[in-house]
């Protein structure tokens, strides 16, 4: 009886964590860059694009309210974003093709600084450099949560729901859990 309270417990915890991770991941666009290839001069050239386009579109989803917003301000802006990334990395002396694409993505847990966003399938703004073949690097855009906005945030709740910060800030327990929600997503998901 005793074995069978501790498995209802756990199950039940389990349950509300999986729950407010798929909330985050309805309040949450990521950016995510796809270098051409693990080179160095290509990773390289990843973190300056990125740098360009955060650059660029930090002003784009301010007025943004909720992850439909922000979705419809990069769709409208798609086109521009892809064409000045193209105009960048040609100026870098590239000839890589650039592509701007909204996608519906897997991501794994992911640390950033103080937050850890849970694995799942979340909207991205993806950019592709040429093959994509490279390690990708990440961040949130809506909400602002990209360098150099983070720096200035000492709590996701600005930006959430108190549910949804308790799971996405970083302390030491939360990261056996999202092992645990990985898990379950890929065996059940």
């Amino acid at each position: 009886m005793l074995i069978g309270s501790c498995l209802t417990l756990l199950l039940a915890s389990f349950t509300a964590f999986a729950r407010n991770s798929e909330k985050a991941q309805g309040e949450v666009l990521r950016l995510h860059i796809l270098p051409h290839s693990d080179s160095s001069e290509d990773q390289n050239l990843k973190e300056q694009l990125r740098d360009f386009i955060i650059a660029g579109t930090k002003n784009s989803f301010a007025d943004a309210q909720t992850l439909d917003e922000a979705m419809q301000i990069a769709a409208i802006n798609l086109a521009e974003i892809e064409k000045k990334a193209q105009t960048f990395i040609s100026a870098q002396g590239y000839d890589y093709e650039v592509v701007a694409e909204l996608v519906n993505m897997h991501f794994t847990t992911r640390v950033y600084e103080n937050i850890t966003m849970p694995a799942g399938n979340y909207a991205a703004l993806r950019v592709t450099i040429g093959e994509g073949a490279g390690r990708n690097w990440w961040c949130v855009v809506f909400p602002p949560l990209c360098l150099p906005a983070v720096t200035t945030v000492s709590s996701s709740e600005v930006y959430f729901s108190p549910e949804v910060s308790e799971i996405i800030e970083t302390d030491g327990k939360i990261e056996v859990r999202f092992k645990v929600y990985e898990w379950w997503l890929r065996v059940f998901g």
